[in-house]
């Protein structure tokens, strides 16, 4: 999966005088072992402006999205990030440079990697929140591609007992960037259309209370009562119970027969708790240790065949989330609505300055 070569036009200076291409390498080094496991090093390119991108560590990516995405000069892969072991939610070879807690998986290593500055966009996987999950959880925005019909080559079970097949999902530092990454993978334009009414199905007040003690329901209504240029039909639904995923993927299908999109605000993840289901078969402790780890639909979405967009917001280890039921014009709703939602919502500034710029 490392990518075809390409030139570095050696004029193209970083800091320290050294090229762009240079800097990246030499921070991706530092990475090697931990959230980096292999660099491309013989790339070549003449673009001024290369844009940098990882791919997890897992031969489940049909190639021909990674060969569309290569074909593109601009685009250069760089690395292959680290996945957790056995696809499992937590990475515990990896600590989250925001939250301090062990890394989320699986898709763990190409967030961090975003977040050390090696990287643009990461390319991961997701069955039952592998790319929404540590987005979330570093502070960055996802597209999970199930509704866009971006599934990967292989079923498998999760550790509840569920059959599913991944999809793709991407990861960077703006909706727009991941979208356009997204439609070079689809080899189609999704389109640009802000929809002038919606059907939002949202949490119920008091049917969800995060693991920060705050409603669901009210955090939404902020960020929504901001938009201004989209006429809404609310639908309040009792969403009490998704933090199990056999729940949510159940009130999700519900949620899509009477609604267009669906708007959570997951989180905080896998800080008060771990959601990771194999600690939760050995008794209380187990049990006590899983509780509150903050993902809701995230965990369902895939299994759903949904498209959904994740948009950080200033809480820690927290997004809204829109979800859309399958279909290039329904992903294609969820995306600008989200993209919508990142114009309204003020990250800090020194985490724009330190991250992501």
């Amino acid at each position: 999966m490392i990518a075809v070569a390409k030139n570095i036009n050696p004029k193209i200076e970083g800091e320290y005088g050294l090229t762009v291409y240079q800097e990246k390498i030499q921070l991706a080094k530092r990475e090697l072992g931990r959230s980096v496991v292999n660099i491309s090093e013989n790339i070549k390119s003449n673009e001024n402006d290369p844009i940098f991108y990882g791919v997890k560590d897992t031969p489940t990516i049909p190639e021909i999205f990674l060969e569309r995405l290569q074909r593109k000069e601009k685009y250069i892969q760089l690395t292959i990030d680290k996945a957790s072991d056995k696809g499992r939610a937590i990475d515990t070879d990896l600590i989250n440079p925001i939250t301090y807690r062990v890394m989320t998986g699986s898709t763990s290593g190409g967030p961090i990697n975003i977040l050390k500055g090696i990287n643009n966009f990461a390319i991961g996987t997701d069955g039952g929140g592998s790319v929404l999950a540590p987005a979330i959880s570093c502070q960055l925005p996802s597209i999970m591609a199930a509704g866009l019909g971006m599934q990967v080559n292989h079923t498998k079970t999760s550790t509840d007992g569920i059959s599913f097949s991944g999809s793709v999902g991407v990861i960077g530092k703006n909706i727009f960037q991941i979208k356009k990454v997204i439609e070079i993978m689809l080899a189609e334009k999704l389109s640009d259309h802000i929809p002038s009414q919606l059907n939002i199905a949202i949490p119920k007040k008091d049917s969800l209370i995060r693991p920060d003690g705050i409603d669901m329901h009210t955090i939404v209504m902020k960020y929504l009562s901001l938009l201004t240029n989209i006429d809404l039909n609310i639908l309040e639904v009792d969403l009490s119970g998704i933090d199990d995923r056999k729940i949510a993927i159940q009130k999700m299908k519900k949620c899509f027969k009477k609604a267009d999109i669906i708007l959570t605000c997951e989180g905080p993840v896998d800080v008060y708790g771990y959601g990771e289901t194999i600690p939760q078969m050995f008794g209380k402790t187990g049990k006590y240790i899983t509780q509150n780890h903050g993902k809701y639909f995230i965990r369902a979405a895939n299994m759903n065949r949904a498209t959904a967009v994740s948009i950080p917001i200033d809480e820690l280890s927290s997004g809204l989330v829109v979800y859309a039921p399958e279909g290039r014009k329904q992903g294609a709703k969820a995306i600008q609505l989200a993209s919508q939602l990142e114009k309204v919502i003020q990250l800090p500034e020194v985490w724009i300055r330190y991250f992501l710029e």
